[in-house]
């Protein structure tokens, strides 16, 4: 199947005078819309991506052990940093791989870290270890369940404690996702040829989770505004 999201992708960046501008609202913000999320006025609020990163913190905290604070956080496909940046503003350590350099790029402009590598997300580096490990809005970019799987045994060796997996798309609401673009965009078929999106049933993941003796917790996606959450699903992955 023909992929072009890559070269998509490598054409991304962030506004430089934006990412030192030192208002970490707007560096958040330029960061995320540069991640392909619409900020602009009539799109995400800033209050909603707040939500989700205070419910992702909170939801990736549930195994560690009682008196004990999330100390370190991987991000799977950190495009420019954005969610990296909330998690070290709040003081953690962070690390993040990325296979667009120009937004890997813009990831070590703003964050303190030196644990940021461009590559496939299937190259991640299983050392050092980090309290958890996330990836927000990429499976649906990957090839397929097999390649997808290979990220996922990865990012348990890399996980001490929990992995989140957000921004699902839900292989059962499929048919209506793509209904649903195709209202909104009549060339949809040309525009997005070559753009394939992967969907998953939430047993793909439940099945891993089982297989490697894990925890599983898996939530309908919630977010004001966010047009997709309503056809994707997100994941956690505890170990025991």
């Amino acid at each position: 199947m023909e992929n072009n999201w890559k070269g998509l992708w490598a054409g991304r960046s962030a506004d430089g005078a934006v990412l030192h501008s030192g208002d970490a609202r707007q560096i958040f913000l330029e960061l995320k819309r540069s991640n392909g999320f619409d900020v602009v006025e009539g799109g995400i609020p800033y209050e909603s991506l707040m939500n989700q990163y205070w419910e992702m913190k909170q939801r990736l905290s549930r195994p560690l052990p009682e008196g004990t604070a999330l100390q370190s956080v991987y991000e799977v496909g950190c495009g420019s940093g954005a969610n990296l940046f909330l998690f070290e503003n709040d003081g953690l350590c962070t690390g993040g791989i990325d296979y667009s350099p120009k937004l890997a790029s813009c990831a070590k402009q703003v964050l303190r870290t030196a644990d940021i590598r461009c590559d496939e997300a299937s190259q991640l580096p299983e050392s050092p270890q980090y309290d958890a490990v996330i990836s927000l809005g990429v499976f649906s970019y990957f090839l397929d369940e097999a390649y997808a799987e290979i990220v996922l045994e990865k990012m348990a060796s890399k996980a001490s404690y929990a992995i989140g997996i957000l921004d699902i798309p839900d292989v059962a609401k499929r048919e209506d996702y793509y209904a649903y673009r195709k209202r909104l965009i009549p060339d949809f078929e040309t525009r997005y040829q070559g753009l394939p999106r992967q969907f998953y049933s939430k047993s793909f993941f439940e099945t891993f989770a089982q297989k490697h003796n894990m925890d599983v917790e898996i939530y309908p996606m919630t977010m004001e505004n966010y047009w997709n959450s309503k056809f994707n699903f997100d994941c956690y992955l505890y170990k025991r």
